[in-house]
């Protein structure tokens, strides 16, 4: 019985410990805070111009006219395409870059005049 109120107490400061140690590397330095913010806004400049030379140099979306906007790895493909198939197409592209976790559709179809 007193190995077992041991081991729960040792348990219990090795919890303690380990998130007291964690705090070390908490920080409220306004550079360290700004390098990190754009650290990810250069990853999300990066996968947009991804998705966009994917979508621009497609034979199959010859015609439309897209734009890609992306943050944290959501990428949302706005624009018109000429059909349905064109739509369907865009998002699989976009999907398929590595890094992108969602993509949503503005996407409209341009109805033929």
């Amino acid at each position: 019985m007193i190995k077992r109120h041991f081991a729960v107490a040792g348990f219990i400061a090795v919890v303690a410990l380990c998130g007291l140690g964690l705090t070390a590397f908490a920080t409220d330095d306004p550079q360290v805070i700004a390098s990190v913010s754009m650290a990810g806004e250069t990853l999300d400049t990066v996968l947009t111009e991804k998705v966009e030379t994917l979508l621009r140099t497609d034979i199959g979306l010859a015609g439309s006219q897209l734009r890609v906007q992306g943050r944290a790895g959501v990428v949302t493909v706005g624009g018109t395409v000429p059909d349905e198939h064109s739509l369907r197409r865009a998002l699989d592209l976009a999907s398929s870059v590595r890094g992108v976790r969602e993509v949503r559709n503005a996407m409209e179809i341009d109805s033929p005049k």
